[in-house]
């Protein structure tokens, strides 16, 4: 997610997937695990919220995982956008419509998921990948926090995480330089070691699909600009790290 596009990360309502919907819960809680003495499981499962609010928009987007498959639905618009990500294909389809795209994932975006602790909510690692900065140790919502920060010719990105381990993020908020444009993005409801039904990360078979292994979709993509069935919302799970 770049300095630019925040209010790319959209939104959607939560299904329970067949297992209880979590309780409520502030920015950055995280659930206790139900015995200090268990092992973590093969497929460790998260889920979390997040909530984007700019000028332009405000917009939900819940997430599911398991080991390295994503599940997200989101509201685009007045379309319910569900992405799933598993192996080695890249599902993004309109709930209503019934349509969408399948994609088959470049080899750099499989490479990365061994070394994910979860598809998602990687804020911290990606803003020190590309050269950000501890600044300051404080509180939010009574959680205590680090804050970390990007600045560059793009604008500024500030990072609240949870002082503990694991270190989730809890808030985003990003300065567009060319636009003066503030978008604010954070996480709620995180919770770890879910039941989620396999189910959750295939999608239904009733679905129209445009089907395309990774190298057509990159022709069709610059050829057409735009396929106009359904977004990419999480771009680097497709093709990989960008370049610098």
């Amino acid at each position: 997610m770049s300095l630019a596009t925040t209010r790319g990360v959209l939104a959607v309502s939560l299904l329970c997937l067949g297992c209880a919907s979590p309780a409520p819960a502030t920015a950055g809680d995280e659930e206790a695990p139900t015995s200090a003495a268990a092992p973590e499981p093969a497929h460790p499962t998260w889920a979390a919220s997040t909530v984007v609010r700019s000028d332009e928009a405000f917009r939900i987007t819940h997430y599911w995982s398991k080991g390295p498959s994503l599940r997200s639905e989101t509201m685009v618009g007045i379309r319910p956008i569900v992405t799933i990500v598993a192996g080695d294909r890249y599902w993004v389809y309109d709930e209503l419509g019934r349509s969408g795209l399948e994609i088959g994932r470049a080899p750099a975006a499989m490479a990365e998921d061994a070394g994910r602790t979860r598809p998602f909510g990687n804020d911290l690692e990606e803003l020190i990948e590309r050269g950000g900065e501890h600044v300051e140790t404080s509180a939010f919502g009574g959680v205590p926090v680090e804050i970390w920060r990007l600045t560059n010719s793009s604008g500024r990105r500030t990072l609240w995480v949870t002082s503990s381990q694991p270190k989730l993020p809890v808030r985003v908020e990003n300065f567009d330089r060319e636009t003066g444009e503030i978008a604010v993005l954070e996480y709620s409801g995180w919770r770890r070691g879910i039941e989620l039904p396999d189910r959750a990360f295939v999608p239904p078979p009733d679905l129209d699909l445009q089907r395309y292994d990774y190298e057509t979709f990159i022709r069709t993509v610059i050829e057409n600009d735009s396929l106009g069935r359904a977004p990419i919302l999480y771009p680097r799970l497709l093709h990989g790290p960008r370049p610098d």
